[in-house]
């Protein structure tokens, strides 16, 4: 039941939206971007058939969760959901991740793999590979104004936004936070994944360029694709339709 789903860990804070249902063949976790919530994703479980069921990750930090403090290191976030994962049942799970969401989700299916659970499909948008280094240097660290110019430019606060007094006080400890995770992550080399990774990118995406996207084919030694789609750093909004067809069908080709 979905009340049993969206009981906190013993972790502190990580809950999932939506109960999978029975029925479906696979289930489709969805971990959001920087800043972002479960929210995020309100359209997206429409746009899969019932074989599919999507379950949207709620992060502490955010929406309804915004009272508990968000985690700043990958391996926290990871720590909270592996239990979650385990009350999914034994149906197959593939995990689609944005931005910060593409790197939490490829630590969490390296966890579920020595767990003995791996994943069928890993799908990462708007991410460079995790072993790759920063083009810039982390911004989470920069006082405020300076910190909300350098996330404007990057397309995450719209301008009218952070010039508000009520958005900063919830937005801007939040983004600082969900950004140190991302920023302050170090790679460790470990096996690589057995499951085929699709990873999604915008063609004027300034965070991300197309070698760091491709980046993604060394960290698997199953299949690997890549998909370009018109758009900056936030993409999979405008894309997120034919993003699901994609998804659906690379799952019913077997994973």
């Amino acid at each position: 039941m979905l009340t049993a789903l969206t009981a906190l860990t013993a972790g502190g804070g990580a809950s999932l939206k939506d109960a999978p249902a029975e029925t479906a063949a696979i289930r489709l976790l969805l971990l959001p971007h920087a800043g972002g919530g479960a929210a995020s994703f309100t359209h997206w479980p429409a746009l899969f058939p019932p074989t599919i069921s999507a379950v949207r990750v709620q992060l502490p930090g955010r929406e309804e969760a915004a009272a508990q403090p968000p985690f700043r290191r990958v391996h926290h976030a990871v720590d909270a959901l592996l239990p979650l994962m385990r009350r999914l049942g034994e149906a197959p799970m593939a995990l689609y991740g944005h931005s910060m969401g593409a790197l939490v989700a490829f630590e969490l299916a390296r966890s579920l793999g020595v767990a003995g659970m791996p994943p069928v499909h890993l799908f990462v948008s708007g991410r460079r590979a995790p072993h790759l280094p920063a083009r810039s240097a982390p911004i989470h660290g920069l006082p405020e104004d300076a910190f909300v110019e350098a996330v404007e430019r990057l397309g995450g606060i719209p301008s009218a936004a952070g010039r508000s007094r009520a958005f900063r006080r919830y937005a801007v400890p939040l983004i600082r936070a969900d950004l140190e995770l991302s920023e302050e992550y170090t790679h460790h080399p470990g096996p690589l994944l057995t499951c085929p990774i699709t990873a999604f990118r915008g063609d004027s995406d300034p965070i991300v360029d197309v070698a760091e996207a491709r980046g993604w084919s060394t960290r698997t030694d199953a299949r690997f694709r890549l998909h370009t789609f018109a758009g900056d750093h936030f993409f999979h909004q405008a894309n997120r339709e034919v993003m699901a067809r994609t998804i659906t069908l690379a799952l019913q080709e077997g994973g």
